[in-house]
């Protein structure tokens, strides 16, 4: 097999450019180190001048040329979020030929690697006439993430919670519904009842092909937006599922400790902003944070940053009863953000219903180790901490997908 091409970019900018308060050359740079770009290489020049202006010599903010080395197809990919970051930049692209060293280490997915080969099979499904109660039922019962959506013996689309809560008005997760009382949950699903799943399927995710080779399906996940999707044959009727787990089980075993020094690391791939509270803050900022934080979770520092543990919303419903615990159902069910001010637990910090911490990955970790604790702990995201146990960010299994299909590439 021919090697991919290899292409060199150069981003010209001035040292006076910023976005936001940052220099501009380091957003740039972030993103490129944050998108799974293979390296790249911020160089000062002396002076210069271009059609806008000229920069005198012993200028304060001189010149700055960014020189990106990477795989085409990963050029291709990256460049338009270069271009929206960096709109009045000039860019060029050229093709180099690499005399000495190594862009990166081969991914776990090669082109020659189908779907058929990592697929789950048997799969569940829905019918289209089937109620919106019983679709509920397999989310928060049976724990399924995805349906497919059968018509006539045909896949016609996808139904999942996000259709629930943006098509269907129920915006409580299926980890709160387990922990509602009978009479609050009957309350909230009343508006489902009458309402059959072919309303609100989404039609646009109709599957793809045992044959799709995996970089390709794992680009057509990313853009739909689901943890799974399903694999039809070429009648468009059901051949499997193809998920997130199956890939991470793939990456797990493909991968191995070596990457950990001479491979992509956790640190280049996790996600730095992370939902967190400091012990000793009030329970009612703490929901105004959980209500929104991805997965409805929060993690918990000391004051040095150290992880001591986490905050689930669907345990802190439990702590509240009466016209509290109404009117925190009510702040999740809403679209818009309920300010601290107009939820429960003004007077009382978070410490008492800390929960212990989960397992963590070391910065350091190779993608094959972080895949494989995320499989074994069955969490969608895992926090990532420093040799003295501060929390540096999260790995979730969306990100380091990601990251497997930009080595794959």
């Amino acid at each position: 097999m021919a090697a991919p091409a290899v292409q060199r970019v150069r981003i010209y900018l001035n040292g006076e450019d910023r976005s936001g308060d940052r220099p501009l050359y380091q957003v740039v740079l972030a993103e490129l180190r944050q998108s799974g770009a293979t390296g790249a290489t911020v160089i000062a020049a002396l002076t210069g001048f271009g059609p806008r202006r000229q920069v005198p010599p012993l200028a304060d903010r001189q010149p700055v040329v960014i020189e990106w080395v990477d795989h085409a197809g990963r050029i291709k990919r990256l460049l338009p979020l270069i271009g929206e970051l960096a709109p009045s930049a000039l860019i060029t692209v050229e093709p180099v030929e690499v005399v000495q060293g190594a862009l990166r280490p081969g991914g776990p997915f090669g082109a020659e690697q189908m779907v058929s080969d990592l697929m789950q099979v048997p799969s569940r499904t829905i019918a289209h006439n089937a109620s919106l109660i019983e679709a509920l039922e397999h989310f928060v019962t049976a724990r399924a993430e995805v349906l497919p959506v059968i018509d006539n013996n045909t896949v016609i689309g996808v139904i999942s919670t996000r259709e629930l809560a943006w098509r269907a008005g129920l915006r409580l997760a299926p980890e709160l519904l387990r922990v509602l009382g009978p009479a609050e949950g009957t309350a909230l699903v009343a508006a489902l009842k009458g309402r059959s799943v072919g309303e609100i399927v989404n039609r646009e995710v109709c599957g793809i092909a045992p044959t799709t080779p995996i970089p390709q399906a794992l680009t057509m996940m990313i853009e739909w937006g689901y943890t799974e999707i399903p694999v039809v044959d070429d009648q468009g009727r059901l051949a499997g599922v193809f998920g997130q787990r199956e890939v991470l089980q793939a990456a797990a075993r493909t991968l191995t400790a070596v990457q950990t020094s001479e491979g992509v690391q956790v640190r280049m791939v996790m996600q730095a902003a992370t939902a967190r509270i400091a012990l000793g803050q009030s329970l009612a900022t703490a929901l105004a944070l959980l209500i929104t934080a991805p997965g409805q979770l929060l993690f918990v520092v000391d004051e040095a940053g150290r992880l001591v543990g986490t905050l689930r919303l669907a345990s802190v419903l439990n702590h509240f009863q009466g016209d509290e615990r109404s009117l925190l159902l009510a702040a999740i069910q809403r679209a818009q953000p309920t300010p601290a001010t107009a939820l429960p637990g003004a007077r009382q910090t978070i410490d008492t219903l800390v929960e212990p911490p989960p397992s963590t990955v070391a910065l350091d970790a190779s993608l094959g180790s972080a895949a494989q604790q995320l499989l074994d702990h069955n969490a969608e995201r895992l926090p990532v901490v420093d040799h003295d146990g501060r929390l540096s960010g999260i790995i979730a299994r969306g990100a380091l997908i990601r990251a497997l299909l930009q080595q794959s590439e």
